[in-house]
C-alpha cells in the first residue's frame, strides 16, 4: 500500500514545480545582469526556482569561469551600496551571511582609497547629510549654543549611527570634527 503523504522533492526539485523552460546557465546570467551575487545566493535562487542541484553546480560553475560570478566583486559592491548608510560592523554582517568573511577581507590593493572611504569618514558624511540642519539650527542661534539642544542631537547621532554598526569611536570622532567646524565658523 502507497503512503498518502507524497515525499517533498521529485528528482531534486520540489514537488508541483514545473521544470523551468530556460536552462540554468540562461538564468544565472540574467540574475548576475541586474546585480552581483554571492556563489551560495545565486546556487540558492537557482534551486528555488525548481533547478536540479547538478545543473545548478554546473552553472555556477560556467558563470565563475567565464567571469561572470565573483565573490570579490560582490563584496566590494555589497560595501558600495551599504557604505553610505551602514558601519563595519553591519557590513561585515552581512558579509558574513553570505558566507565572504568580513569587511577585512576585501582586496583593497586594486581598488582606489575613495571606494573605500573610512568608517570615520562615512559617519562624518552620514551626520552632514542627515543632521546639518539640526545643527545649524543649534549654532545659529544669536551666537549662543543651546547645550540642551546640542546634547539631545548628540544622543539622536549616536544612536542612529550605531544602530547602523559604527564604531563608537568613529562616531565621536566625526561628531568631534563637525563641532569644531561649526565653532570655527561661529
Amino acid at each position: 500500500m502507497k503512503p498518502k503523504t507524497p515525499s517533498n522533492t521529485q528528482r531534486g526539485r520540489p514537488v508541483g514545480s514545473k521544470k523551468p523552460t530556460v536552462s540554468a546557465k540562461s538564468k544565472a546570467t540574467a540574475l548576475l545582469a541586474r546585480r552581483e551575487h554571492s556563489q551560495t545566493e545565486l546556487r540558492a535562487k537557482l534551486l528555488q526556482r525548481g533547478y536540479e542541484v547538478e545543473e545548478v553546480e554546473e552553472a555556477v560553475q560556467w558563470a565563475i569561469s567565464h567571469q561572470f560570478q565573483s565573490d570579490d566583486r560582490f563584496k566590494l559592491s555589497l560595501f558600495r551600496r551599504r557604505a553610505s548608510t551602514f558601519g563595519d560592523r553591519a557590513i561585515s554582517a552581512e558579509l558574513g551571511q553570505h558566507g565572504l568573511g568580513d569587511i577585512k577581507s576585501i582586496d583593497t590593493e586594486e581598488q582606489s582609497v575613495d571606494a573605500l572611504a573610512s568608517e570615520e569618514d562615512r559617519a562624518y558624511d552620514w551626520i552632514m547629510r542627515r543632521k546639518l540642519s539640526d545643527l545649524s539650527a543649534v549654532f545659529d542661534e544669536d551666537s549662543v549654543i543651546n547645550q540642551s539642544r546640542l546634547l539631545t542631537l548628540k544622543a539622536k547621532v549616536f544612536k542612529g549611527l550605531s544602530s547602523r554598526g559604527f564604531d563608537f569611536g568613529n562616531i565621536d570622532r566625526a561628531w568631534r570634527r563637525i563641532i569644531a567646524e561649526f565653532k570655527s565658523n561661529a
